[in-house]
């Protein structure tokens, strides 16, 4: 191949890479005072054992900032049908940055 048709390949594998940016200020903005729905989950153990670690005595909040980040994601919800449709399409929307 030329030096031009490298270059043309190179160019057409960027332009169908998906692209991934930081979400803007405002994307998780729920809070408590804007709550006012009740609403319950069943949850895993492992799941309960996060929340309740991670979430420093407030698990409402950080159940409501992850409802607001599925808000976000660019999933096409129509085609979800079922809950294994549902984990894989938010594997394929979420970009997970590693602190190392």
């Amino acid at each position: 191949m030329s030096r031009v048709s490298y270059q043309v390949a190179f160019d057409r594998q960027d332009a169908m890479a998906p692209a991934f940016e930081a979400l803007d200020s405002d994307a998780i903005d729920t809070r408590k005072r804007d709550a006012k729905v009740r609403f319950a989950v069943d949850l895993s153990k492992r799941q309960a054992r996060w929340l309740k670690t991670a979430c420093a005595g407030d698990a409402d909040a950080v159940i409501r900032a992850l409802v607001d980040l599925g808000m976000q994601l660019h999933i096409d919800w129509s085609a979800v049908k079922t809950s294994g449709d549902l984990r894989a399409a938010v594997r394929e929307a979420v970009l997970i940055r590693h602190h190392g």
